[in-house]
């Protein structure tokens, strides 16, 4: 019975809050006009952007190990089957690009040789004009905490040695945050690595670094495993090397000094020897082999990277996209002004009673 009357009411709102719109026309056509006129201007400022990067695949190698060279593994304390040889899964190539120690490396990169790296880079282009505004406006509450923190140094573990950066340097690094980034597409299986800067051929030459550092991050860890065998088995193989010589010196010696006696406390004593040669030289001959397949593991563990797109100087700017912001700034004027047309009348009825 209710329900007329109350869609008549719905009705006469709907009619009445456009009318509202309607009677607030040239306002509401000053803000977005303004608006527009300052989505304009930050398009026209806004310092163009371009994008540099490199698209690849990691090809895993062959993770069958030998029986021989597992158990000789496991005495180092290395299982190779469970961890196989140390693969990094592709979704942790992010956090590798992000950590802190992979910075400080990038940073040092030489822009220009001898000339420019992208540490002074950077500071340069925090100190121009346009990002001295920011600041000292948005910025300026952090300004005045850094004042009253000082200069703090961090503490970074790097290679299992802690060093330190200045507040500077970490500031730095967390921008980076925002100028690299690595993308992993786990269905087609390939990555990409870019570099966003002003400079296209700065971007280019960081997203080169930047992929060389990555490189040699992922051999370094893949083939950590495969030294740490190699290691334990040259120790094995130079020990029973020894072992070996010194009881085939033994054996030599015993016969030359027993020539013309065939007692049978000699041919006990002959034996003894005999035997333990026997067993050096097989534990010898069977290391030799290890040693061999060591190595081969090594180059076997180091990971092949295919470059699908090479880095390259980009031509095409990446940002700002002007026609974009003109018109987020248009919409946005449109959302401001009828949401200020509907909700002051309101506040002022609201403002009148708790007055009165």
């Amino acid at each position: 019975m209710n329900t007329p009357h109350s869609n008549q009411e719905d009705e006469i709102d709907l009619i009445a809050l456009l009318a509202s719109l309607y009677q607030k026309k040239r306002f509401i056509l000053k803000t977005v006009v303004g608006f527009m006129i300052i989505g304009l201007f930050v398009a026209l400022v806004s310092p163009t952007i371009y994008k540099a990067q490199a698209i690849f695949v990691v090809q895993n190698s062959d993770k069958q190990v030998s029986s021989s060279i597992s158990g000789l593994a496991a005495l180092a304390g290395v299982n190779l089957q469970s961890e196989a040889m140390g693969d990094i899964p592709p979704s942790l190539y992010p956090n590798i690009v992000s950590g802190i120690p992979f910075k400080v490396d990038l940073l040092n990169t030489e822009l220009e040789p001898n000339q420019l790296n992208y540490k002074d880079y950077l500071l340069n282009k925090q100190n121009s004009f346009g990002p001295t505004i920011k600041k000292y406006t948005i910025g300026l509450p952090s300004l005045i905490l850094s004042t009253f923190n000082g200069d703090q140094q961090v503490e970074v573990l790097k290679n299992k040695e802690i060093f330190q950066l200045s507040e500077i340097d970490f500031k730095l690094t967390k921008s980076l945050e925002e100028l690299i980034s690595v993308e992993v597409n786990e269905k087609e299986g390939f990555i990409t690595l870019s570099t966003l800067d002003q400079n296209p051929k700065y971007a280019a030459v960081v997203t080169s670094k930047a992929l060389a550092l990555l490189q040699n991050f992922i051999t370094n860890y893949k083939t950590e495993n495969a030294n740490r065998i190699l290691t334990f088995v040259t120790q094995q193989f130079e020990l029973k090397q020894k072992q070996y010589n010194a009881v085939q010196k033994e054996l030599a010696e015993f016969k030359d000094q027993n020539k013309n006696i065939s007692t049978a406390v000699f041919q006990s004593n002959l034996q003894k020897i005999q035997t333990r040669y026997d067993l050096v030289y097989s534990v010898y001959l069977e290391l030799s082999k290890q040693l061999e397949q060591a190595k081969l593991q090594v180059s076997k563990e180091i990971p092949n990277i295919t470059i699908i797109e090479p880095v390259y100087i980009p031509n095409q700017k990446e940002q700002p996209k002007r026609a974009l912001i003109l018109v987020v700034f248009t919409f946005l004027g449109l959302v401001v002004s009828c949401g200020w047309v509907l909700v002051s009348k309101p506040i002022l009825e609201i403002s009148k009673q708790i007055k009165a």
